[in-house]
């Protein structure tokens, strides 16, 4: 799904090991982030059957992020649930479930789904690789925690669009990180 925002500018370029933001005229990135198909790479995604090619894709995405943030000495962050990302590259360095950072929302936030939980007030247990001197916000849980998953109790369906419910970033999530991470940018400048 892409989401129209003033601060939000899409780049049509494929990024890999050599990338080179400055030739393409791109600005080098304040932070880096990833989120290689969770479809592949899940527990329950072992069930569908995986082509190795695409995993091996999946996999050097994640370590792609962690290359240039190193190259460009700027904090970088990939997200994947629990699965085979720690197996094949490395242990992450945090876990989380999407209700520790229901607080961050108002419970009036548009949803994507009617059964979603307002407050991201579910469990997922979802990892994260960092470095370079990434935040890890702190957990700030809202009200409400249903206690599984809503997108396997209420999704049925392998298609598209219930794939891409599945796997959104939880919203309390992206907004703590924003906060954490760009308050410290602020902070060092």
């Amino acid at each position: 799904m892409r989401l129209e925002h003033p601060n939000i500018h899409y780049i049509n370029s494929w990024i890999a090991e050599g990338f080179d933001p400055c030739s393409d005229g791109i600005p080098v990135p304040d932070i880096i982030f990833a989120f290689p198909p969770c479809t592949l790479m899940s527990q329950s995604g072992a069930k569908h059957g995986r082509d190795t090619e695409d995993l091996e894709a999946a996999y050097q995405m994640a370590k792609c992020a962690e290359i240039l943030g190193n190259r460009y000495n700027c904090p970088w962050m990939v997200e994947n649930p629990v699965g085979k990302l720690s197996t094949n590259w490395r242990k992450p360095n945090h876990y989380f479930d999407p209700y520790q950072y229901g607080g961050h929302l108002t419970g009036d936030e548009e949803v994507m789904h009617p059964r979603m939980p307002a407050f991201d007030g579910y469990t997922k247990k979802t990892c994260i690789w960092s470095g370079n001197g990434f935040i890890m916000p702190e957990k700030n849980p809202g009200p409400i925690n249903i206690g599984k998953f809503w997108g396997w109790a209420y999704l049925g369906g392998k298609s598209a669009r219930t794939k891409q419910l599945r796997s959104l970033t939880p919203r309390g999530f992206a907004i703590a990180v924003y906060e954490a991470n760009h308050i410290f940018k602020k902070a060092i400048s």
